[in-house]
């Protein structure tokens, strides 16, 4: 038997590494030449095929869908969006910034903002001048640069009035366009599913509805009232931002400015703080943020949220369904209770407006670099 075996195993030690060769070259070339890309993102909307259970009563029909559908098909959604040489002609998934990001036919392109953080009013401002940003070009019609100052610098109050006001201006600027413009994200997402659930409430697919749900609860509503969440998923036009800002941070010197990033005049009357700050929460005592990107984030959910402000956003509808841009110098007549003055705040506010032509702001845009 072992002469058998022999003559067979000699000569597969002939043939052993050639063929271990050949399968590595193959291996090789294999490797060598990556599977082409696909961009999936234009077609990640899902819509159910096949039947839908029924909605039970009082509940909206498309609160019944199925979490597990039998079958996906992936459709394309396209949204006019104003012509801008900064949009890539494929639309690409929003990142979102809630529980879940919106499923695939949110389009609205999502500009990142690089952070800076300047030490010093004079770094702030030759950091404007290196990148060309200067409010004058933006009422032109230039765009503005993604930066995001993390803080204001806290000798702000060494300038002098007007370049104190202008440097506070152009660092805010671009952090409220980039809140705004994932607000904008989340509504034209939520406007196409309104349409949507209007047309064919069981077309609901799982993706979507949970998408929404987790929209309603950071607004604080819930998806059985679209209209309402249409109204609260809305900007808040940069004129308004900034100069209700430079109001409540006296154009970021305050104390709460410099130290808690504390811009808008939120108040934090019990609980913890977020950060270590050298104040504690308290009747009148101004609520401190780790940055001012998240300082101008709780004001804007604030707006959008809060009782108190209702009439702001059933005007701001009501500019919409006109046709009108929205606008912070009339909005900010709606902000009757945002301050204990009153209409003398509103006031204040609207002649910071008118001195610092702020109104030029209201439709800017973010760039990128």
């Amino acid at each position: 038997m072992k002469l058998l075996i022999r003559p067979a195993v000699e000569r597969g030690r002939r043939y052993a590494f050639p063929a271990a060769w050949a399968a590595m070259v193959a291996t090789g070339v294999g490797l060598s030449e990556p599977l082409p890309t696909v961009d999936v993102a234009p077609y990640l909307s899902f819509a159910a095929i096949g039947p839908a259970s029924a909605a039970s009563p009082g509940q909206p029909a498309f609160l019944a869908m199925d979490a597990q559908p039998a079958a996906l098909t992936f459709v394309r959604h396209d949204v006019n969006e104003p012509d801008d040489g900064h949009h890539a002609p494929n639309r690409e998934i929003t990142l979102g910034h809630g529980r879940f990001a919106a499923p695939g036919n949110a389009v609205r392109r999502q500009v990142q903002l690089r952070p800076i953080s300047p030490r010093t009013a004079n770094e702030l401002a030759d950091f404007f001048r290196d990148v060309s940003y200067t409010l004058t070009e933006v009422r032109l019609g230039e765009a503005v640069p993604p930066i995001k100052v993390d803080r204001v610098p806290d000798d702000l109050n060494t300038k002098d009035g007007n370049e104190r006001k202008s440097l506070f201006i152009t660092a805010i600027l671009p952090v409220v366009l980039e809140v705004n413009q994932r607000v904008l994200a989340d509504r034209e997402q939520l406007l196409y599913l309104r349409a949507k659930i209007a047309a064919a409430p069981l077309r609901m697919t799982a993706v979507e509805r949970i998408w929404l749900e987790g929209l309603a609860e950071r607004y604080e509503t819930s998806v059985d009232k679209l209209d309402e969440l249409v109204r609260r998923v809305d900007i808040v036009p940069p004129s308004m931002a900034i100069a209700q800002g430079g109001v409540e941070s006296g154009w970021g010197t305050s104390f709460a400015a410099r130290n808690g990033n504390a811009l808008f005049g939120q108040i934090q009357v019990a609980g913890r703080h977020s950060v270590s700050v050298p104040w504690k929460p308290g009747a009148g005592m101004p609520q401190p943020f780790t940055d001012v990107g998240e300082a101008t984030d709780a004001y804007i959910t604030n707006l959008n949220t809060h009782p108190a402000y209702a009439g702001f956003r059933a005007e701001r509808a009501a500019m919409r369904e006109r046709g009108e841009h929205p606008a912070g110098y009339h909005l900010i007549g709606t902000l009757l209770r945002y301050s204990e003055r009153g209409q003398g705040y509103v006031q204040f506010v609207r002649q910071i407006m008118r001195e610092n032509e702020l109104s030029d702001f209201d439709k800017s845009r973010l760039s990128s670099f």
